[in-house]
């Protein structure tokens, strides 16, 4: 549950933390919100990845 909490203060927006009290809701929206969260990790990932390669392809 701690590494859940995690990952979505680390990268959903706080736009979609408005509404989000660990208190309140249930198991379901936990999990649906740990799934946002690792899709933004995996965009960032593949941002950076791509920066990368487009610096080094441009050698």
């Amino acid at each position: 549950m701690e590494s859940g909490l995690l990952e979505i203060y680390r990268f959903l927006p706080p736009a979609l933390l408005e509404d989000f009290d660990i208190e309140e809701i249930g198991l379901d929206e936990f999990l649906r919100h740990v799934a946002k969260a690792r899709y933004i990790q995996e965009l960032e990932e593949r941002i950076v990845a791509q920066a990368i390669a487009d610096v080094f392809a441009s050698d």
